[in-house]
């Protein structure tokens, strides 16, 4: 089975980025990782914000497989995470979730 990255986009308001990045690189990332499946967490700050000014992050989770992600997605875990997401920072954040098949994968020749 190929991987897969589980991409997820999350704007923050200005206000509560320092408390969410907190929140989420302590709590949430770490409570992720543990489901079955993951490998790895990659989090990104992108250089542009969302056009009302929020920052925009992205975090590349790599899973074993696409199947895996969607085990997750169906989960109670993930349901339960969610909406702990949504209890502590939804009304300060906006989310996107994509799901990344590999098709073929390049490296760099030493």
């Amino acid at each position: 089975m190929k991987p897969a990255l589980y991409v997820v986009t999350i704007e923050v308001a200005p206000g509560s980025e320092a408390a969410w990045n907190e929140w989420h690189e302590r709590v949430h990332v770490p409570e992720v990782l543990r489901e079955p499946g993951f490998l790895s967490c990659r989090k990104w700050r992108d250089t542009a914000t969302a056009e009302d000014g929020w920052p925009r992050y992205v975090c590349t989770y790599e899973l074993s497989s696409v199947e895996a992600v969607e085990r997750y997605i169906a989960s109670d875990a993930a349901k339960h995470l969610r909406a702990e997401s949504d209890r502590l920072f939804g009304y300060v954040t906006r989310a996107r979730r994509q799901v990344l098949g590999e098709v073929a994968r390049f490296e760099t020749e030493a």
